[in-house]
C-alpha cells in the first residue's frame, strides 16, 4: 500500500496549475479576468480560497463538477502561491525584518498588499487556532510543486 502524501494535493482543475491557466472553459474558471479576480481576494487578505471541486456552496463550482456532499477544503494551489510571497518577504537568512517586508512590498507591485500579510502571517500562520482572533491553520502543500504558479501577467 503507498503510503499518503504528508500534504494536501492540488487537484488537476486547479486555476492555478499552468498547465490550465489560458484553457477555455465553460464557465470561464481560467479566463485573465477570473485568475486576476481570485489572486486579489488572496493578496488582499479576502479570506481562504476554497477548493472549487470541493465547495457545494458556490454555484460556480457546482457547475465545475463538485458533488451537493462534498467537504469545503481550501485550495491547496492558492496555499502554494502564499507561501511562496512569504517566502520572497524574507531576508538571505529567511527572516522577515522590517527592511525586507519594506523590501518586498516596494518590489512586488503585484504581490500580497499589507492587509493580506496581516491576514496571511498573523492570523492564518501566528493565530492558528486561537478561538475568536485566529483562523483555521494552513494546510500543509509541496511549496516546491512547480506546476503551480502564478500566471506571467500577475507577477509584476
Amino acid at each position: 500500500m503507498a503510503d499518503k502524501p504528508s500534504h494536501h494535493v492540488v487537484c488537476a482543475q486547479c486555476p492555478w496549475r499552468l498547465s490550465n491557466q489560458g484553457k477555455p472553459h465553460q464557465n470561464g474558471f481560467y479566463t485573465k479576468k477570473n485568475l486576476k479576480r481570485l489572486w486579489n481576494q488572496i493578496r488582499g487578505g479576502g479570506g481562504a480560497q476554497s477548493c472549487h471541486l470541493t465547495d457545494p456552496r458556490h454555484p460556480d463550482h457546482i457547475a465545475a463538477g463538485c458533488p451537493k456532499n462534498a467537504a469545503v477544503q481550501e485550495c491547496p494551489g492558492s496555499v502554494i502561491l502564499i507561501m511562496r510571497e512569504l517566502e520572497r518577504m524574507a531576508d538571505k537568512k529567511g527572516v522577515v525584518s522590517d527592511a525586507s517586508l519594506e523590501r518586498y512590498l516596494k518590489t512586488r507591485r503585484l504581490g500580497l498588499k499589507r492587509l493580506g500579510i496581516l491576514y496571511w502571517v498573523v492570523q492564518r500562520i501566528q493565530l492558528a487556532g486561537v478561538p475568536i482572533v485566529g483562523g483555521a491553520k494552513l494546510p500543509d502543500v509541496d511549496v516546491a510543486d512547480r506546476e503551480i504558479g502564478l500566471p506571467q501577467f500577475l507577477k509584476g
